[in-house]
């Protein structure tokens, strides 16, 4: 057995390998079908010239083996550019005319085979020759539709990679003519196995990355498995190389030893010689991933969101391997992602729902530009019929109007609980693509570091919550002894005072005392109702129903120059909720709205509506209540603390109104955010989960007497509500 011989072996098991490994993928799309159809068909015919070697033919003279094994030689080395063709036009998204004239070559192809390789053609010395040239033409055929696909190509990175595709192939393809040399007897070594092997093995690394790998981490992978290979291969020959030939068992026994060996190995080597190399020749990169690593040790105690984004972003900043680095988190008070903090120029402050909703709605790990782009690339070159195509189209546009804006080449989304809680976005705008595979593995771990700790901050903010309400349920009772028994005697002293035996010029002073007596008594009750646990009753709430019930409730008492209106929407689903607690948010607004409004001839707004989806997988549907006036609006810097306990713009406010509000809307699972500018009023926007229901609402039959959502309630239960909310307002007036 010649080194010929031998190399065809090494080539037939290693191209049977990566065909089978393809094969056996689950999920597999069709491209990698068809990859390892090629793939097996290359190690088959290498296989079968190794066999050919077996039987050489004598004298001009075959036997029957060695008539078989050329025969079957001619037939698979007929049916390799067959695969090859289907292969690359599927992998470059040739037309479908294309195509038929690439199914067209490999029928050829494979008839020609089986015409010379299956009849006496085959002992012909110009058949022979005759195959061979149609195989290396059909191959460099292969190669041209690489070219011309380089050409078309509008991204610079896609024509290098392009181009090292063909120069790959090309070099398989020389190397592999130059082997039939031999036959003629003129001495050449013998590589077109080995290149042909490494042009796979550079295929299949390809297709599994699911993006094309750069230039110097092929060959920097290249590398690793070669020293790899050298260092098994030396291990068994340690094992196995002292042992007699004439004994088998002891032989088969070492063999044994050595494959278990080297499976031992074959991980922490592998990882091992992977590092060396990309040390020795990448050392930026190398670097790059060294100080990740640390920053990955460095913070792993870290429990802090903000400290934990600093850090993050200071650390990957100082690698200068990006020029762009940002961390965005989900909104509380509206749809949306806003910005964390950031390094490099600064991205968007705020990406809106719309924006967003591409990058959410995806399920994978990480998005890169340049991924996005090249495939928007593609997609256009294609003549777009189906509605699918476009669609994606449409998506992908969506994704790098996102990613622009947040300035990412890479955004990983932040996942937490089945939804996204943000996105970490790196970008070196330098280069085309900055990243390697090794590299994005190494930013995914960052990103899954990062929202577990957000994610736990979340649920520490809640329970320190809970905690700091305890408390200051426990003071606020014994804070609300001490002051109200002053307070009563001081209003019933003052009140016990004969008006008559008081000057005309002090008697003001008197209605001052029990004026802010009361007002005092009022922050006191406030303060009680903000601390004390909520006595609550939830179950299945029509939200329409309570907004109606809560305008018949206080569109009497509103001032004649304000106007209420409701818009409510059909179909609402029902919430989890208390109702009396709810119609406290509503009436609370109204009455701020309406106290924004003053004198001025104004509206105010109620609306109903089930926004869409968005930020959540597997969170359930939410429906919003706005509430908007047409006042002056709220000023920016007021914006942030309106929901702050005590913070009030009012003369005589408590400023515990929203606080209240806030604390009822989280307790039902929602949130309550405000939306306003100057001169253009406010909205409070209410949103709460929804619950899972086949019907409806509105088509729930309602209690006999109850007015459906929207409708006038009768004059009578009208004035009723009135009276009763009057008598309620002058029980608190004397308590």
């Amino acid at each position: 057995m010649d080194i010929r011989t031998q190399s065809a072996l090494l080539a037939g098991i290693i191209g049977l390998a990566l065909g089978i490994s393809m094969l056996l993928r689950q999920q597999r799309a069709r491209v990698v079908t068809l990859f390892g159809v090629f793939a097996l068909s290359v190690g088959a015919f290498h296989f079968a010239r190794f066999l050919e070697g077996l039987f050489p033919i004598v004298d001009d003279a075959p036997g029957i083996p060695a008539r078989v094994m050329l025969g079957l030689t001619i037939v698979l080395g007929a049916l390799v550019p067959s695969t090859a063709l289907s292969f690359f036009l599927e992998f470059l998204n040739f037309s479908p005319r294309a195509a038929r004239y690439g199914r067209r070559t490999s029928l050829f192809s494979l008839l020609l085979g089986l015409t010379v390789g299956a009849t006496p053609l085959a002992d012909q010395l110009w058949a022979r020759v005759a195959v061979s040239a149609w195989v290396l033409l059909a191959l460099s055929f292969s190669v041209s539709l690489l070219l011309s696909r380089m050409q078309a190509s509008e991204a610079r990175i896609d024509r290098l990679r392009l181009m090292y595709l063909g120069i790959g192939a090309a070099g398989s393809i020389v190397f592999s003519g130059l082997d039939f040399l031999a036959r003629f007897d003129i001495p050449f070594p013998t590589l077109g196995p080995i290149i042909s092997t490494l042009y796979l093995f550079f295929l299949s690394q390809t297709l599994l990355r699911l993006r094309l790998m750069d230039l110097h981490e092929l060959l920097g992978k290249i590398a690793s498995q070669t020293v790899l290979a050298g260092i098994l291969a030396v291990v068994f020959i340690v094992l196995t190389v002292w042992v007699q030939k004439d004994n088998t068992s002891l032989y088969l026994f070492n063999t044994t030893v050595s494959a278990f060996v080297m499976l031992i190995l074959l991980e922490p080597l592998s990882r091992w010689v992977e590092e060396r190399v990309v040390a020795l020749f990448f050392r930026q990169r190398f670097a790059f991933l060294e100080s990740v690593r640390q920053l990955l040790r460095r913070t792993a105690n870290v429990i802090e969101g903000q400290q934990l984004a600093s850090m993050l972003l200071d650390g990957i900043n100082e690698t200068r391997r990006v020029t762009h680095v940002s961390i965005y988190l989900l909104a509380e008070d509206r749809p949306g992602f806003r910005l964390l903090d950031s390094r490099g120029p600064q991205p968007a402050l705020f990406v809106d729902a719309g924006t967003a909703r591409a990058l959410v709605t995806r399920t994978e790990r990480a998005q890169l530009l340049e991924t996005v782009n090249r495939r928007a690339a593609e997609l256009k070159a294609q003549p777009l019929e189906a509605r699918k195509a476009r669609e994606e189209v449409k998506r992908l546009s969506d994704v790098r109007a996102a990613m622009e804006q947040m300035r990412a080449g890479i955004t990983v989304p932040l996942m937490g609980n089945d939804r996204v809680l943000g996105f970490l976005n790196l970008w070196d705008e330098r280069v085309p693509e900055a990243f390697a595979s090794d590299e994005i593995a190494l930013i995914l771990e960052l990103a899954d570091r990062f929202s577990t700790v957000v994610e736990n901050s979340k649920l520490y903010e809640r329970m320190r919550e809970r905690d700091r309400l305890a408390a200051l349920g426990e003071m606020a009772a014994g804070l609300a002894h001490e002051i109200r028994n002053p307070l009563g005697a001081i209003k019933g002293a003052a009140q016990c005072l004969d008006p008559k035996t008081v000057p005309a010029d002090d008697r003001e002073f008197i209605e001052v005392i029990v004026e802010e007596t009361n007002r005092l008594n009022g922050v006191v009750t406030a303060f009680l109702d903000y601390a004390r646990p909520l006595k609550q009753s939830f179950g299945p709430t029509d939200v329409n129903e309570v907004v109606t019930r809560t305008l018949r409730l206080i569109q009497n008492d509103l001032p004649a120059h304000l106007t209420l209106r409701e818009e409510l929407a059909p179909d609402l689903p029902r919430v989890d909720g208390d109702a009396e607690q709810l119609k406290q948010v509503l009436i609370n607004l109204v009455q701020n709205a309406a106290q924004a409004l003053g004198n001025t001839r104004g509206e105010i707004v109620i609306k109903t509506l089930k926004p869409e989806r968005f930020g959540d997988f597997r969170q359930p549907d939410s429906i919003e209540i706005h509430v908007t006036d047409s006042g002056p609006g709220i000023p920016t810097d007021q914006q942030l603390n309106i929901f702050v306990p005590f913070f009030t713009t009012k003369q005589k406010g408590t400023g515990l109104g929203l606080a209240i509000c806030q604390r009822i809307i989280k307790s039902h699972g929602g949130t309550v955010a405000v939306q306003s500018k100057l001169g253009d009023g406010a909205t409070f926007i209410i949103r709460l989960p929804s619950l899972p229901s086949e019907q409806p609402a509105s088509e729930t039959p309602l209690p006999e007497g109850t007015p459906m959502p929207g409708s006038i309630a009768p004059p009578e239960a009208a004035r009723a509500e009135t009276r009763a909310s009057r008598r309620e307002k002058k029980k608190k007036q004397r308590a």
